[in-house]
């Protein structure tokens, strides 16, 4: 008699019987014990080890819900994050070259915070560290991922037409800038002592001039991960034989955007000012040259691509000032939040970008 389980989405109604009938082995997984893995902020992952009657079946997987935090939940429901992720890996997964998790199982109801991923484990990859930065060698390694993302779909106007993918319309910059307007205060009031002074000014003249900078954005061009950060990214030893060396995972703010979005969040994210500055002109060229080589760079010439990637400079300054208001405090997340902040102001600075809030006007 075939077994027909209720949908899990609870890490604790995970049971052997549910785990054998996801990964289509129905009756042979015989014990299952979940262990809490990864940082995440509006999910929640559990690395599950498997024993198999048969010993035919994988050792682990990684299981993906939704938070446990009310307030979490509750900004993943309203910011369709859960939705995104999982019609991501039914919709997109399949067809992209950059290197995703091998999904087993996906479950998800819509306008709720039930979802269900189940995925291949990546160990011993591991995940990148936000707060400590990667190396140039990393950071090569995670954009030619990136240009991989971008040049699949880019200029594809199918994108248009999929609902449930992020994008800027005139309704959602509205509901930003009056989200900026009240959470900006509180940010500062929160983090006032860890943030630098370039950073607090910053976040003033944002705020005052926000519908500048909206409107002066590239239109969107490609498909684009939305929080391509290092917390984000799964990578092998360099001396290990394991491919693909880089693994991006958390696809929860998969959007319709720029290409330079995520090369300008991951940059000034992922290194100190100091070190961003020696590596940075050489890192988007690269990524630029592979835009080029696979034939997806043709409508812009890099000084274009430079200037919306000076302007995309405000992403992560922007998401660091709004996320850390919506999703459940801790300590990780407040220092990570920080030292986004302190980063991306940086950035701002040092690439003049301060010019496209045309504040005069």
């Amino acid at each position: 008699m075939s077994f027909d389980p209720a949908p899990v989405f609870d890490p604790q109604a995970v049971t052997p019987e549910w785990i054998g009938y996801v990964l289509g082995r129905e009756g042979q997984c015989i014990d299952c014990e979940l262990e809490a893995i990864g940082t995440g902020q509006v999910g929640a992952n559990y690395r599950a080890h498997l024993n198999w009657s048969n010993d035919q079946g994988p050792a682990t997987v990684v299981i993906k819900f939704a938070a446990s935090d009310p307030q979490s939940r509750s900004t993943g429901i309203q910011m369709g994050t859960y939705e995104r992720e999982a019609e991501f890996y039914r919709v997109f997964a399949p067809k992209l070259e950059v290197a995703v998790p091998y999904t087993h199982f996906v479950d998800f109801v819509p306008g709720t915070a039930d979802v269900a991923i189940v995925m291949e484990d990546l160990a011993p990859r591991m995940q990148g560290d936000q707060l400590g930065g990667c190396t140039s060698d990393d950071a090569t390694l995670a954009l030619s991922q990136a240009a991989k993302l971008h040049s699949t779909y880019w200029g594809k106007e199918e994108l248009s037409e999929l609902a449930w993918l992020s994008r800027r319309t005139p309704e959602q910059v509205e509901q930003t800038i009056a989200l900026i307007d009240l959470l900006q205060p509180a940010f500062i009031d929160r983090y006032r002592s860890d943030l630098t002074a370039e950073a607090v000014d910053l976040s003033k003249r944002f705020a005052a001039n926000a519908a500048q900078w909206f409107a002066g954005l590239p239109s969107p061009v490609s498909l684009a991960h939305g929080d391509f950060r290092l917390d984000n990214l799964m990578f092998a030893d360099p001396g290990a034989s394991i491919l693909p060396r880089l693994v991006v995972v958390d696809w929860q703010t998969i959007t319709h955007s720029h290409g330079a979005h995520d090369v300008a969040y991951f940059v000034g994210s992922a290194f100190e000012p100091e070190l961003r500055g020696v590596h940075e002109q050489r890192l988007v060229s690269r990524y630029f040259d592979e835009l080029v080589d696979a034939g997806r760079a043709s409508l812009l010439s890099f000084d274009e691509f430079w200037d919306a990637y000076r302007r995309f400079s405000w992403s992560g300054f922007v998401m660091a000032m709004l996320a850390s208001m919506i999703v459940g405090q801790t300590d990780r997340g407040d220092e990570m939040f920080v030292t986004m902040a302190n980063r991306h102001a940086s950035q701002v600075v040092d690439l003049e970008a301060v010019e496209f809030l045309n504040e005069s006007k």
